[in-house]
């Protein structure tokens, strides 16, 4: 039987909600039926790489859109021909990549794209884009209602829930106590925060937090998970906050499910997001989360266990919460509402089912 050919085409497959959603549908689905390969615009150590070739598929290196937009172009038409893909996916935070959707069409290929945020910085660049964008994507695919209205305005898209394996994420005492055993915390009240570095996730900030949260709490650690270009102004950050034998930088883990059991309150302050799927992972693990406002309410799947704070209440505000919710919360049982979290459409069983078939419809309507 033909497998159906599937590129997906990212920035990076550097691990992060939007790389996790995908190679998670890949871990899972029926490869002697689908074939998935993956462009990327750049390779960095700990990547998915690794991982894709094991399982099977390619992964091609392209130029930046930004700095050769025609040599990108001319080689992702290249690929699409040469491979004979079914099924071109961008998955994007903005209309930017609107040619490339363009390009893949221009080799006949079913093209889809899959919007993963909210909003984004390059807001000019985006509106300027987003019509090429709406008629050259065949399917329009979100993460949320208003990742989806941000990516294609008034036009109709799909919401398709980021999911995750329940039985990977669920507490155990055991993971916790490889994190404490690792980094030598016996003792210590642990506070969370898993991102990478990149503007949005406001890392600056939790700093502040960590400080003001540390004056509070003399046994308090900070562990932050992650890579990216802003990586070192916030290790700087700390520094000049004086925290930083507090904060523990592990740069990028692939066992965030340990950590997921080992912290005790999940900070998140995020000036913006789509539909993040740390979350919705923290809360399969039973950990209290603090997370900005601006975060939509569609991430809480659970009761209890997610507060949400404005931003402008300032650090001082938001460590007195998180230090409260992590003493409500100690000694507290660490149980996954399974029941809920599938309700809402969250597990990863589920997903993989659906997107099956979501790919067999496409090629074959």
């Amino acid at each position: 039987m033909k497998k159906i050919k599937v590129l997906h085409i990212v920035g990076a497959m550097y691990p992060g909600g939007m790389e996790n959603f995908i190679m998670n549908i890949y871990e899972n689905i029926d490869r002697e039926k689908f074939c998935f390969d993956f462009a990327v615009h750049s390779m960095k150590e700990n990547d998915y790489e690794p991982r894709i070739r094991e399982l099977g598929g390619k992964v091609f290196l392209l130029p930046r859109m930004t700095g050769h937009p025609m040599d990108n172009l001319a080689k992702l038409r290249k690929i699409v021909n040469e491979e004979e893909y079914d099924i071109v996916i961008r998955h994007t935070a903005n209309a930017l990549v609107a040619p490339q959707l363009w390009a893949a069409r221009k080799e006949k290929a079913i093209t889809v794209c899959h919007s993963h945020n909210e909003t984004d910085p390059k807001k000019f660049v985006h509106f300027l884009f987003r019509p090429m964008l709406v008629s050259n994507a065949d399917i329009r695919l979100a993460c949320s209602e208003n990742a989806g209205k941000w990516m294609y305005g008034n036009k109709d898209f799909r919401i398709i829930n980021n999911a995750i394996d329940l039985n990977k994420f669920e507490f155990k005492e055991e993971k916790k106590q490889k994190v404490v055993d690792e980094f030598h915390l016996e003792g210590k009240h642990i506070y969370g925060h898993i991102a990478n570095y990149i503007a949005s996730k406001n890392h600056s900030f939790l700093m502040d937090i960590f400080s003001e949260i540390a004056k509070l709490d003399d046994k308090a650690v900070l562990i932050c998970l992650g890579e990216g270009e802003l990586k070192a102004e916030t290790v700087q950050k700390a520094a000049e906050l004086g925290i930083s034998d507090k904060v523990i930088f592990t740069g990028i883990r692939h066992d965030a499910q340990n950590f997921m059991s080992a912290f005790e309150t999940m900070i998140f302050p995020s000036f913006f997001e789509g539909l993040p799927l740390t979350l919705v992972e923290a809360q399969v693990a039973g950990l209290p989360i603090l997370m900005s406002d601006t975060i939509t309410d569609k991430v809480i799947v659970t009761k209890g266990l997610v507060e949400a704070k404005a931003l402008s209440d300032g650090a001082a505000d938001w460590a007195k919460r998180a230090v409260e919710i992590r003493e409500k919360n100690e000694g507290a049982s660490r149980s996954c509402q399974r029941e809920s979290i599938r309700e809402h459409g969250y597990d990863l069983e589920q997903l993989v089912r659906w997107y099956e078939g979501f790919l067999e419809s496409v090629v074959k309507p």
